[in-house]
């Protein structure tokens, strides 16, 4: 097993043990304007929404995770396979290590076999067009699983910590505006868990990317998993909360939206993990919501513990908004 393969398999299992959660849950302090009379049929609810051309049953995109290593094609398979029964949008891992290996492209290109009409984002580190990537290589991952969209993720803190981190991020803004002139599909700037602050979502705006998911601090840790995986338990300790939170994120990128004046997507991730949350983050100003640890967990038990878990999920959304009195998602 190469290194990037083994990199891969100790972010899933760190992923998911309770420590590399932070101590910052999102939305505390976020009310929802609950109404007593409605005036609503529930049955008249509809949390459905629209992305990049294509409907969704509701605003919810399975965060990337994983591709890689064997085991991760069978979530990746499995959560494919929900987001197209289920209505929804799915991110796949980082696809670097695919460029590297080719025998490991079936664990991401699988995705589109089992989802062949839902909205799929490719995806790759912003960094490595500091690491000798290329225009022609995001392209080819977009290929590889006939995105509809890619994700391209700004990571430094994560890289920092990482032992085997790529720290450069000099020149990436001039870099990330020249890819997204010549990407076949809208390209969305993507965190990992600690924010994209408002001065940074104002760069993105301004170089034409079609939107952001701000992963705030709130979810999984990135920082803390890569102290681990170094086996500094100071860092992994000081870092764990280290950014900006889902909140301030969100209220930042839409600020700076409106004063920009141009159509550009915000997604909301980072500790979402009920749609209660999500809703919460569509008050904030965002367009869809995003996350990846609830559907993980069960995307390892099988697709239809999957399945169950959107609809639940859908289920949870259309009672929330019955009870604040909204009657659609779009407003």
């Amino acid at each position: 097993m190469s290194d990037i393969t083994i990199r891969k398999a100790q972010h899933i299992t760190l992923a998911l043990q309770a420590g590399s959660q932070t101590n910052k849950e999102p939305f505390v302090d976020v009310g929802l304007p609950y109404l007593t009379l409605p005036e609503l049929d529930l049955r008249e609810v509809e949390t459905g929404t629209e992305l990049l051309g294509k409907k969704l049953r509701q605003p919810l995109i399975i965060a990337s995770m994983t591709g890689g290593v064997d085991f991760a094609e069978k979530i990746n398979v499995n959560l494919a396979a929900a987001a197209q029964e289920c209505g929804v949008a799915m991110g796949v891992g980082s696809q670097r290590v695919a460029l590297e290996r080719p025998e490991v492209i079936k664990t991401f290109s699988r995705v589109r076999k089992f989802a062949p009409t839902a909205v799929v984002f490719a995806n790759m580190g912003a960094v490595q067009l500091n690491y000798g990537r290329t225009e022609e290589d995001y392209q080819r991952i977009v290929d590889m699983v006939e995105a509809d969209g890619l994700f391209i993720h700004v990571n430094p803190m994560q890289e920092a910590m990482a032992p085997d981190g790529d720290t450069n991020f000099k020149f990436l803004i001039s870099k990330i505006e020249k890819l997204i002139k010549v990407i076949k599909v809208p390209v969305f700037i993507k965190e990992v868990g600690n924010g994209i602050d408002a001065e940074t979502a104002k760069k993105l705006i301004d170089v034409g990317a079609a939107g952001i998911d701000v992963a705030g601090v709130g979810g999984t840790s990135w920082t803390w998993i890569e102290g681990k995986r170094a086996g500094n338990e100071s860092l992994a300790k000081w870092f764990a909360d280290f950014g900006v939170t889902t909140e301030e994120a969100i209220r930042g990128s839409v600020r700076v939206r409106k004063e920009a004046k141009k159509k550009f997507k915000i997604i909301a991730s980072g500790g979402i993990r009920n749609p209660i949350q999500g809703l919460k983050a569509h008050l904030l100003g965002a367009d869809y919501y995003s996350a990846a640890r609830p559907f993980l967990e069960a995307a390892l038990l099988g697709s239809e513990e999957a399945v169950k878990l959107i609809d639940d999920w859908e289920k949870g959304l259309r009672i929330a908004m019955f009870g604040i009195g909204r009657k659609t998602w779009e407003k």
